[in-house]
């Protein structure tokens, strides 16, 4: 009875001990119900709300990705084994019926003691690694109200990004994603992708455990910028200030920027452009070394993503001037049959000084949803007045009134009483253009019949 009391007593310690390891293991998958707590997924790059530019290459986010528990260890039921009672020498067993010594009124026989049933004893949990983790991007911050887990919005299947480990010692892990060729990044979805890391878990209701929603902001990779002026640059006259680059920028904003000082001013803006390129007209007020820069803005942007600035010295108009009185005077077209076909009327006053009333056709194409159904117009353009600068150089630039408002640009020189240089007309989707070449109409040479 003493060996049994005994092992009875040991059994009981070694299956309390067991059930203790038993519920730490199931304390710990408890603890990684979604959201993952223990341990839980942190995400590690971009930061928040940070901005990330966009080009061929993937976009890639990183995040913790620790060992967890995935299943629950498998239940081990013990078998039952019968421990026989022991017998002291030279005892018998009583016969039936008859009662043992001293009786059990008189307390001769030991009660059996019965162990409690022991808690159940579970063999080691399945560990899961980053081969259970994985990602969702979407363009909506919206998660299911369940789970807790984001969905795939804008991206469908493209959003469901895997996961690689890349610093095992850390327990750390990337994800990307491709980004679609349109629309190009500068109005991606107005620009805000949010992502969430996530794991399989066998241990919680949903078998998914999530990490906390993140976000970040796309903008355009502006390669190859490069701002050009016209080698002369006079004060109070109005030029022209190139803009190139590789990249498509349709729907963002492009600016130009001066420093005065003690801050960037914006002195000119355009839509941003597909083709790679944009043209500034502005009017410099001070002579000196001037500092000026590109800006990419846009109202899906986290900030302006300003670009190399570049410095440009800027004259005071010279006494010395290439035109005079003699460029003075009516001007038509040198073609005498493109004065037939396509006129050209201005005139130049103020000793060379101004270019007035210019009015021609300018051919214009409106675009239409396909390439068949664009429309071409000979659309009327006008500039009333641009200053001829000392070198000739003459910019312009006029916006029509009305419903429909037309931009008319004019860029070119005059030498010698003949004025060479190029028109455009812009509204919308409709862009047209028009080459200039006249001369002073006192210069053109009758025909006598």
């Amino acid at each position: 009875m003493k060996n049994l009391r005994s092992s009875s007593r040991r059994l009981v310690l070694l299956l309390v001990a067991a059930g203790a390891l038993v519920a730490l293991v199931l304390e710990v998958g408890a603890a990684g119900a979604s959201p993952a707590t223990g341990p839980p997924i942190d995400p590690q790059s971009p930061g928040e709300g940070a901005s990330v530019e966009a080009s061929a290459e993937a976009l890639k986010v990183t995040f913790t990705c620790p060992q967890f528990v995935y299943e629950a260890g498998e239940l081990i039921e013990e078998e039952e084994i019968e421990v026989p009672e022991e017998k002291e020498e030279g005892s018998e067993e009583p016969e039936e019926g008859e009662e043992g010594e001293g009786g059990e009124e008189e307390g001769g026989k030991e009660e059996e003691v019965i162990p409690p049933p022991p808690p159940p004893v579970f063999g080691p949990p399945t560990l899961g690694g980053p081969e259970n983790y994985a990602v969702h991007f979407s363009t909506s911050s919206a998660v299911n109200p369940a789970t807790g887990q984001l969905g795939t919005a804008g991206f469908g299947e493209a959003g469901e990004g895997e996961a690689e480990a890349i610093k095992p010692a850390n327990a750390s892990c990337t994800s990307e994603l491709e980004l679609p060729s349109k629309p190009w990044p500068a109005t991606l979805y107005e620009g805000t992708i949010y992502w969430q890391a996530y794991r399989e878990s066998t241990v919680v209701p949903d078998e998914i455990e999530v990490g906390p929603v993140r976000s970040f902001k796309v903008v355009p990779l502006v390669e190859l910028p490069e701002l050009l002026f016209r080698e002369q640059v006079f004060t109070g006259y109005l030029t022209k200030v190139f803009f190139g680059y590789e990249a498509e920028l349709g729907g963002a904003t492009v600016e130009l920027q001066e420093w005065d000082g003690s801050a960037w001013t914006k002195i000119a803006e355009a839509p941003g452009s597909n083709s790679g390129e944009n043209s500034f007209y502005v009017k410099p007020k001070k002579a000196g070394r001037h500092l000026f820069r590109p800006v990419v803005t846009a109202g899906s942007m986290a900030g302006p993503l300003p670009l190399e600035p570049i410095a440009k010295v800027v004259r005071k108009p010279t006494k010395t001037r290439v035109t005079s009185a003699a460029d003075d005077g009516a001007y038509v077209a040198a073609n005498a049959k493109e004065r037939e076909e396509w006129p050209i009327e201005m005139s130049v006053a103020g000793g060379g000084t101004v270019l007035k009333n210019l009015k021609v056709e300018a051919e214009t194409t409106c675009k239409g949803p396909t390439k068949a159904q664009d429309v071409k117009l000979e659309i009327p353009a006008v500039i009333k007045h641009a200053k001829i600068a000392p070198d000739g150089t003459v910019f312009g630039v006029t916006e029509t009134s009305g419903p429909e408002i037309w931009t008319v640009t004019l860029v070119g020189s005059l030498f010698q009483g003949r004025f060479q240089g190029e028109l455009s007309t812009s509204r919308t989707n409709c862009t047209g253009y028009r080459t200039i070449d006249a001369i002073l109409a006192k210069t053109v040479k009758t025909s006598t019949k």
